[in-house]
């Protein structure tokens, strides 16, 4: 099990821990996360729990694959640096206090 922390458009932040198999998608529904809205359910095909990866954490994390990368580019016109879909991270014990920040709006000309 791992801890991960979701941090939201204004700042605040929600820790929980995960369960085995789980993804990041997978605990944020759980716990009802704010603006993780996850409408396919992880199955690769809305794009919609998309989060960045906290600058520290990135490497660990890794890249988003072939197919994943091709739906953030779809969904917003570009790859940003750290963006994945939550659904995507399988988590492990090497994510342990995992940082993810959630975007107010999915569109890159629409942050803040």
């Amino acid at each position: 099990m791992a801890r991960i922390t979701f941090v939201q458009p204004d700042g605040s932040r929600q820790s929980f821990e995960s369960g085995e198999d789980e993804t990041v998608m997978l605990v944020g529904v759980r716990h009802n996360v704010a603006h993780l809205p996850a409408d396919c359910g992880g199955q690769l095909a809305c794009a919609s729990c998309m989060v960045d990866v906290a600058e520290p954490w990135r490497e660990r994390v890794g890249p988003p694959g072939l197919d994943e990368g091709d739906m953030i580019e779809d969904a917003l016109g570009e790859r940003p640096p750290g963006r994945r879909l939550s659904c995507q991270i399988g988590i492990t014990e090497a994510l342990d206090g995992l940082e993810v920040l959630l975007p107010r709006d999915r569109r890159p000309d629409r942050q803040g």
